[in-house]
């Protein structure tokens, strides 16, 4: 009886000291929580796993090279709105990525780079110096305050660089922008744009039908470049190019001498950029050639090219039905394809490439086709490609009287698809082995020496050649997109294509580093359901091919209608016979079935769609929290087991 008393006394006093020990532990676990964060936060605020399938929040390896070659301290300041993730919250979402993507670089600059996030409250401070700084205020909500999302990027020497509002259509390309940024303001010289061209680009002066002179205006794309970037017109031909020349544009090389071919070829071998139109056939030279009726030969780099490894034939240009720009032609009463007008869109833009970015459409006219002959040492990565369905015209055959119906039937279809610009890169040889050429003036003359070349005469690339390649050169040429359009007496250029944010892009591209040569498009946070959008393609191709059905048969019938009335011009009902009556009535239940399948293929398809999406709904949302509700359950079914297993043994001893 005793020790049964004893034992029955001693079991308060175990439990009292198992929940002391349990509290004892949990304090500690706490502590060591607090302490493992405080830790962590402390020594590996850097550390960072990124488990996004395009490595979206790191940064790529020629980031990170351009990062280590910052010598002088970059502060970005980015500014955003408090608001701006209640009001829009995609928006919100993208700044959170932006602000992520800044402190990558922050980490890895070695404190070169700074990042500062301000947010610009109305009226603030803060907010006059976005303003200052070029900052695009949106009122997000109508009648509101301006709320702001934009970059700004400053060096030492109060260089200043800006992105007014980040766009979320660019989120593929934030990398590639910040780091351009970056190195711009790293290498704060200006850019240097030189101008080679065998067209008056610069304007020029024409006679009139009066005999009096008249001034013909710059290209609008020539005061583009010049509101960027310093510009210098070298004209058609020089005998060096300028060292201090960052890009180089060489236009339609037509007439350029040798010495002029020579120094371009040594200017790329030492590493210039450049980019270089070349065209089978000049619509902007030859339009007075077309009047006269004489042929206008094409431009191109053959001693250059046949040392590069890259074809381009000046005898041919490329027909594109499915991406030809409409004409009238004479004596016709409706706009029909001219096929080597080209508007180049979607597909036909390469989407990695930050060139074509904010790009939708590029208008090109008697354009050539760019390839690379096989084990050529250089690379080429296209920018504007034709659709599938191009074919070949001789260059001859769009040249004086043209004939768009004509074009048609001889050359309306084809089957392959052709490379209208590109970007080339690689090592390559010089176009002159034999060194600097000699001119020739007359055959009755002796050959001139050219003027002593001053530099290195270079056989091969000393840096690699870095070239972006037009086969068009009157993409450029305003009659192509642009609309000159009065406004308060002046004339004002309204574009109809996006050809000036192609080249501008295109220099841009350029005169960064090389290391931004490996930047592309990424990724986006934006993760669509596939098998949804798939189901709804499938749907509307469908319900397109039910609505064609109904729509021809209901063509059928109002054909049969006028039939009708053709041998009943008076309307009368009674003159129409039985037979015509019963076929009338036919069509009508015809139609009617139409419809009723068509009602039935709609609804079907989206309660399938619908169906899908809620499956998908349920287990993004539900699912989750039940399995874990599930779980909690079952465990506490499961220690409420071992529990009342524990007290039975414990009454047992």
């Amino acid at each position: 009886m005793s020790d049964t008393t004893t034992s029955a006394s001693m079991k308060p006093t175990t439990q009292r000291g198992e929940a002391r020990l349990a509290g004892v532990a949990l304090a500690l676990l706490v502590v060591l929580f607090i302490a493992i964060n405080a830790l962590s936060s402390a020594w590996f605020s850097s550390g960072r796993l990124d488990l996004t399938q395009d490595k979206l929040h790191t940064l790529s390896g020629s980031t990170k090279t351009l990062l280590s070659q910052v010598e002088e301290t970059v502060t970005f300041r980015l500014y955003i709105s408090s608001g701006l993730a209640q009001e829009v919250p995609h928006l919100g979402i993208y700044a959170n990525r932006v602000r992520d993507l800044l402190l990558e670089y922050e980490n890895v600059s070695n404190g070169k780079v700074r990042l500062e996030v301000l947010d610009p409250i109305p009226f603030s401070d803060i907010e006059d110096r976005a303003v200052a700084a070029g900052l695009q205020g949106i009122p997000i909500v109508t009648g509101g305050d301006n709320m702001y999302f934009g970059l700004v990027g400053t060096n030492t020497t109060d260089d200043v660089e800006t992105i007014p509002f980040m766009q979320v259509d660019r989120e593929s390309f934030i990398e590639y922008d910040i780091s351009r940024m970056l190195y711009a303001l790293s290498t704060p010289n200006p850019t240097v744009v030189g101008i080679l061209s065998g067209l008056p680009i610069d304007g020029t002066m024409r006679i009139t039908a009066t005999g009096q002179q008249e001034p013909v205006p710059p290209y609008v794309v020539r005061g583009q470049i010049g509101q960027l970037f310093e510009t210098r017109f070298l004209g058609a031909q020089v005998d060096e190019v300028p060292e201090d020349v960052n890009v180089l544009l060489v236009i339609h090389p037509k007439k350029a001498d040798p010495r002029t071919l020579f120094a371009v070829d040594q200017y790329l071998l030492a590493g210039g950029k450049a980019m270089i139109f070349v065209d089978p056939f000049s619509e902007a030279e030859g339009m007075q050639g077309q009047m006269l009726g004489t042929v206008t030969d094409g431009s191109s780099l053959p001693a250059m090219f046949e040392a590069w490894g890259i074809e381009f034939d000046i005898n041919t240009v490329i027909g594109d039905r499915l991406s030809a720009r409409k004409v009238l032609p004479e004596n016709g009463n409706r706009p029909v394809e001219y096929l080597p007008w080209l508007e180049l869109r979607g597909p036909a833009l390469n989407s990695t490439s930050p060139i074509t970015s904010g790009v939708d459409v590029v208008a090109i006219a008697s354009a050539g086709h760019i390839a690379v002959k096989e084990g050529a040492s250089v690379t080429l990565e296209p920018l504007l490609t034709t659709s599938p369905g191009s074919t070949l015209i001789p260059s001859k055959e769009v040249q004086g009287f043209r004939n768009p119906l004509k074009l048609l039937r001889d050359h309306g279809t084809g089957d392959r698809q052709f490379v209208v610009a590109a970007r080339v890169t690689g090592s390559v040889q010089t176009g002159f082995p034999d060194g600097l050429p000699v001119i020739k003036q007359d055959e009755d003359e002796p050959p001139v020496k050219a003027p002593p070349w001053t530099r290195e005469v270079l056989t091969k690339s000393a840096k690699p050649l870095d070239v972006v390649l037009f086969g068009d050169a009157d993409l450029l040429a305003d009659r192509f997109w642009v609309i000159m359009r009065d406004f308060a007496g002046r004339k004002v250029p309204v574009p109809t294509a996006n050809n000036g944010e192609f080249i501008l892009n295109a220099i841009d591209a350029l005169a960064g580093s090389s290391t931004l040569l490996e930047l592309r498009g990424r990724g986006t946070t934006s993760r669509p359901f596939v098998v949804l959008q798939d189901i709804q393609r499938n749907a509307a191709q469908q319900f397109e091919d039910k609505e064609r059905e109904l729509r021809d048969t209901l063509q059928k019938t109002e054909q049969k209608l006028r039939t009708l009335r053709q041998r009943n011009p008076s309307g009368a009902a009674g003159v129409i016979s039985e037979k015509d009556r019963r076929s009338m009535e036919k069509f009508q239940r015809d139609i009617l079935k139409l419809r009723s399948e068509l009602r039935t293929v709609r609804r079907s398809l989206n309660q399938e769609f619908e169906t899908l999406e809620a499956q998908l709904w349920f287990l993004n949302i539900a699912l989750v929290p039940i399995l874990i509700g599930l779980f909690a359950i079952l465990l506490g079914v499961w220690r409420g087991m071992r529990r009342r297993e524990r007290a039975h043994e414990a009454a047992a001893s």
